[in-house]
C-alpha cells in the first residue's frame, strides 16, 4: 500500500490546464460556432430539443452538456467534438 497517496491529488483547474476541455472553452467555442453559422439561441435550442435558457447556460459555462448533447451540438454546428471542447 502507498502511504503517501496525496501526491496524485489534482484540483480541477490543474487537470484542465494539463488536459484542456474545461467548461470555459466549451462555453466560448459553442457561442462562437453558433454565431458563425448564424443561429440564434432559439434556433439552436429547437434543433437540440432544449430551451433557449439551457443554451444560454451552456454558453455562459453555468451548465455543461452531457456527452450525447455534445455529439448532437457538433453535428448541428457542422464541426467535430474537439472544436467544441478544446
Amino acid at each position: 500500500m502507498i502511504d503517501n497517496y496525496k501526491f496524485c491529488i489534482l484540483k480541477e483547474e490543474d487537470m484542465v490546464s494539463i488536459c484542456g476541455g474545461g467548461s470555459e472553452e466549451l462555453a466560448k467555442n459553442l457561442k462562437q460556432l453558433r454565431i458563425q453559422i448564424g443561429y440564434k439561441r432559439e434556433e439552436l435550442a429547437d434543433e437540440l430539443n432544449a430551451s433557449p435558457s439551457t443554451i444560454a447556460k451552456y454558453e455562459s459555462g453555468l451548465r455543461v452538456p452531457d456527452i450525447d448533447t455534445i455529439i448532437k451540438l457538433a453535428d448541428i454546428l457542422n464541426t467535430d467534438i474537439n472544436s467544441l471542447i478544446f
